[in-house]
C-alpha cells in the first residue's frame, strides 16, 4: 500500500505530456481523494476516528472497508458514465 501523495507524484512524472485538461487527471484525482479511505490509515479522517473514537484499525478494515471500497469503486463507474453521457476528451 501506498500513499496517495506519492501516487499522485508519480503519476505527473509518469503523464507529464499528457494535458492537463485530459480526463486521465480527474480520474486520478478521483483515485487519489476516495482510495485512501479504504484504510483507516489512508486518510486523515480514518486517523482521526480511530484516535478521538479508540477505533482500532481491524474493526474498521471489518466494518468500514468494503463499504469504503464499494463507495470509491461505485465513484469511479459513475465518473464513466458520466464521460459517455456528456462526453469528454480523448
Amino acid at each position: 500500500l501506498v500513499d496517495n501523495v506519492p501516487l499522485v507524484e508519480a503519476s505527473i512524472d509518469m503523464f507529464r505530456e499528457t494535458p492537463t485538461d485530459d480526463p486521465l487527471w480527474q480520474l486520478v484525482a478521483l483515485a487519489a481523494g476516495t482510495g485512501g479511505s479504504t484504510l483507516a490509515i489512508g486518510s486523515i479522517a480514518g486517523v482521526t476516528l480511530m484516535s478521538m473514537e479508540h477505533v482500532g484499525f481491524l474493526w474498521y478494515f471489518r466494518n468500514v472497508g468494503l463499504w469504503a471500497a464499494v463507495g470509491f469503486f461505485c465513484g469511479i463507474g459513475v465518473y464513466q458514465i458520466q464521460r459517455l453521457i456528456f462526453g469528454g476528451a480523448s
